[in-house]
């Protein structure tokens, strides 16, 4: 199964849930983060792996 998630590119990698993003957490507020301030970038991630991948890759096992 595949999951849509939200991620900051940034030095802290943080990862955030479709819901989390869609209440309104839409941008990186780590202190000290390279991309802070910045929005998250939109990937998918694999429940069966766990491998975060962006949306035009296509991901196999």
């Amino acid at each position: 199964m595949v999951t849509k998630v939200h991620v900051c590119d940034g030095t802290c990698g943080a990862e955030i849930s479709d819901e989390q993003f869609q209440a309104g957490l839409t941008k990186c507020g780590a202190d000290g983060c390279t991309m802070q301030g910045q929005p998250f970038s939109e990937k998918f991630k694999c429940s069966e792996c766990g491998n975060v991948y962006a949306n035009d890759v296509t991901h196999e096992h």
